[in-house]
């Protein structure tokens, strides 16, 4: 990164124009966490905008635990279970949503041909509480996995790894 460059997102830092966000998918069980979610961000008129963001990173959770700075590139555009985006955006309001195209299901859920995709989450910068969201897979009432993705403002609950969202 050039030395303009970071003179320009610190000035941004600054001066109360840019806003950071986490994201964080938390532990999934088993062959779940491995299967990614692709990020997608628009503007209110489901325009992209990618180039709003002015930096994203990514590290695991138990890195945070260890070294609180540890961040990796964003890898291929998907995060895993355990993983937490580390998004810094320009004032405004998006539509966050995750979405696994059929080629990354891994065949976790065997005969389905569609594209997972979550509901989307509206993020205001500088709504003064929020500064996380999460990422939970969605499941019937029994637990099973249903092929989806939730995005919620409120933790999932756990037991060990996260269990997944059911509904409300």
């Amino acid at each position: 990164m050039s030395v303009k460059k970071i003179f320009c997102v610190l000035a941004m830092i600054f001066s109360g124009l840019a806003f950071s966000l986490e994201i964080y998918r938390p532990e999934n069980y088993g062959h779940m966490n491995d299967i990614p979610c692709l990020l997608k961000i628009t503007d209110m008129d489901g325009n992209d905008a990618w180039d709003s963001i002015i930096s994203l990173s990514q590290s695991w959770y138990y890195d945070m635990q260890t070294k609180p700075h540890w961040t990796h590139t964003y890898y291929r555009g998907s995060f895993r279970g355990g993983a937490i985006l580390h998004l810094t955006m320009r004032e405004g309001t998006y539509k966050i949503s995750v979405y696994t195209p059929t080629d990354l299901q891994e065949g976790l859920l065997p005969g389905n041909t569609d594209e997972w995709t979550s509901n989307e989450f509206i993020y205001k910068t500088g709504a003064p509480a929020l500064k996380v969201i999460f990422i939970s897979p969605t499941a019937n009432q029994n637990g099973f996995y249903t092929g989806g993705w939730h995005v919620d403002y409120r933790a999932p609950k756990y037991y060990i790894y996260t269990k997944p969202y059911r509904g409300r």
